[in-house]
């Protein structure tokens, strides 16, 4: 789990590095200047501003990283509200707005974020953005019971881009995990799970568990017990969470996630 996004369930967010993007929205000629994003954090996008309106747009998002990171609510709404009047249409501010959303366990709120994130993309940017948002999409409707749909946007976001290999892990762990048993399907979660850690040489922990998941799911513990006890020995930091999977997979039983109750938090609290 990636510490910025604070909810304590892994449901359907594995690894959890969200494709959202910060928008430089006061940028020179009214043009808005997007930063792709990056695991090393928001601001690593940046280039060096070149003008005032540049300089402001930097502190702006920085300003925005530090509160979303602080769960400093308030700052980050006044925030948004600095952007909205900017760009009131910017694909990147409503994935941004959903995301926020997200972290504050608003599902609900961020399905529409995103929704309207989707419906401003340019048509230029369909394949890896669209992917991306129906991959972060995805997480928010399973984390707010809506499994099939779910997997749809995750089937989507493979199908516009076959290299988006986040997609095709969380794919695998709602196959394999999901509550409702209509939507598992063990036997595709290992394939999209075994073809994922192939292509990273089964060095990822996360993607050996989310195969030892989809292993289990099938009946397989043998296997099952043998990935996650590779995915024990290549971890690092807490591993907790692979220990319990393994338990259970030398009890005989596969994982499910449970559903995490949406909470609400009101614009100016702090938690």
């Amino acid at each position: 789990m990636t510490p910025l996004f604070a909810t304590n369930a892994r449901v359907f967010l594995r690894p959890l590095i969200p494709g959202i993007v910060l928008a430089a929205v006061f940028a020179a000629g009214g043009k808005v200047m997007a930063a792709s994003e990056r695991e090393r954090g928001w601001g690593s996008a940046w280039s060096v501003p070149h003008s005032q309106e540049e300089k402001v747009a930097r502190e702006q998002s920085d300003r925005l990283e530090k509160a979303v990171r602080a769960q400093d609510w308030a700052t980050v709404a006044k925030t948004l509200e600095v952007f909205e009047r900017v760009t009131p249409n910017s694909s990147e501010l409503r994935s941004l707005q959903a995301y926020v959303a997200l972290l504050r366990h608003r599902y609900s709120e961020a399905i529409t974020y995103y929704d309207r994130a989707l419906a401003l993309l340019p048509a230029a940017n369909r394949a890896v953005d669209g992917s991306k948002l129906y991959f972060e999409r995805a997480s928010a409707l399973a984390l707010n019971g809506s499994y099939r749909a779910a997997r749809a946007d995750l089937e989507k976001a493979i199908a516009l881009d076959k290299d988006n290999l986040m997609a095709h892990n969380n794919y695998a762990w709602l196959l394999a995990t999901c509550p409702d048993g209509s939507v598992r399907d063990g036997k595709r979660a290992v394939e999209f799970a075994r073809g994922v850690s192939q292509s990273l040489d089964h060095r990822s922990s996360t993607i050996l568990d989310t195969l030892a998941a989809a292993e289990a799911e099938t009946g397989d513990f043998r296997a099952a017990i043998k990935d996650e006890k590779r995915a024990l020995s290549s971890a690092k930091g807490d591993r907790s969470v692979y220990e319990r999977h393994l338990q259970s997979y030398m009890n005989g039983a596969a994982v499910r996630e449970s559903p995490q109750p949406p909470k609400t938090t009101g614009p100016h609290n702090k938690s």
